[in-house]
């Protein structure tokens, strides 16, 4: 049988087929290509919210290093990843954080063997070593592992500096071993953006942090008289408050010392005020060594304090007031060097609860007058 001549014609259309197949296949190609590209972006993407939602919680900032380099070892399969704090020029870094071992803390290291480093804190900008073990920058260092019989399994290499104000600084050291790709640009990109955006969250974990101390500090300040330490009259209302709410509901009592030092202007006048604030927080000092951790001490003013003694009775609180009485008498003031100056004082006791008082204000002015009465018969005396 004769086999069939093609026309050019049909000649034509065939190439032309042909070649619409090829442009279809390239296409699809193509297109396969830009899938898998997509693919992997959204997959990034996925990491980088799931990343920076974690960040955003109510992290510290070493709780935040430790977070950020688990994740970014996930997700960029990392062998090792660690913060290595240090500024340029610096001969020593400090490991802050690592991936590979949790536990690892403050580990100094030399800068010089990571010229990655010293690169990405020289220049601040990433650092990107496909292949140490063929990379210039690792030239010297492959000569001294090779004397030093050293087997490296570390391969590919990102540097990403980092800097969250004066004191803090240095890098985020990312690698991979042998037994995985070498990184490339687009790790590189991956996780600059990472370590970026959550470098915002850091610093905001630090302003929480600074904040928080800040307000410990004023709190404080709020509570406490600046000169000897001890509650303020504020402070000292809102205990005895709950307190006297405590009492109250267990059929307890409690006893209240208004104790007032004796001629203490002379004090003043005879060694000047700074001697007397320093009496005054000797005193202070005397009063909380003489009290159980279930008391409190107060400065009510000027050279006015008082002692709350929790579950104590009327003759209980007498016998302690009796006892500080006395040992503030024998003590010596501003040291035998200026004459050890000698003090006395006088005290009040009230006890609540007792006929006619039911409130703070009661309790007070029962203590007061009772302090009163020890002025009126000498001073230096308890009274209640």
């Amino acid at each position: 049988m004769t086999p069939k001549v093609q026309t050019p014609q049909e000649n034509r259309a065939k190439q032309h087929h042909e070649e619409t197949i090829e442009v279809l296949r390239a296409a699809l190609q193509k297109m396969e290509a830009e899938l898998h590209r997509v693919r992997e972006e959204a997959q990034n993407r996925g990491h980088l919210v799931d990343i920076l939602h974690e960040v955003m919680g109510n992290l510290s900032s070493d709780e935040i290093f430790h977070m950020l380099t688990r994740r970014l070892a996930r997700a960029l399969d990392l062998s090792q990843a660690s913060v290595v704090l240090a500024k340029a020029g610096d001969e020593m870094g400090v490991v802050a954080t690592a991936f590979e071992a949790p536990s690892l803390q403050n580990l100094q290291i030399k800068v010089d063997r990571y010229p990655e480093i010293a690169a990405a804190l020289l220049d601040q900008r990433p650092v990107l070593i496909r292949d140490i073990h063929v990379s210039p920058w690792y030239t010297e260092l492959r000569k001294r592992w090779e004397q030093e019989g050293v087997s490296v399994s570390v391969k590919s290499v990102i540097a990403l500096p980092f800097y969250l104000d004066d004191d803090t600084s240095g890098v985020f050291l990312l690698r991979r071993d042998q037994s995985k790709p070498e990184f490339d640009e687009g790790d590189v990109e991956f996780a600059s953006t990472v370590v970026g955006s959550a470098l915002a969250a850091i610093r905001r974990a630090h302003a929480v942090e600074l904040t928080r101390a800040d307000n410990v500090r004023l709190e404080v300040l709020a509570h406490t008289d600046p000169l000897t330490q001890l509650l303020n009259r504020r402070a000292l209302t809102l205990r005895l408050v709950a307190e006297m709410d405590r009492v109250r509901r267990y059929d307890s009592m409690l006893s209240l010392l208004m104790v007032d030092l004796d001629y203490f202007k002379f004090v003043n006048d005879t060694y000047g005020h700074l001697a007397g604030d320093e009496v005054l927080h000797e005193v202070a000092a005397l009063l909380q060594r003489s009290t159980r951790t279930v008391d409190f001490v107060a400065r009510y003013g000027g050279e006015e304090f008082v002692v709350v003694l929790p579950e104590t009775t009327s003759a209980g609180a007498m016998a302690f007031a009796e006892r500080v009485r006395e040992r503030i008498e024998r003590h010596s003031f501003l040291g035998t060097d200026r004459g050890g100056a000698k003090l006395t004082t006088s005290i009040g006791v009230a006890t609540f609860p007792s006929p006619g008082v039911d409130t703070v204000e009661t309790l007070f002015a029962k203590a007061d007058e009772a302090l009163y009465r020890a002025k009126e018969q000498g001073r230096n005396r308890v009274c209640v």
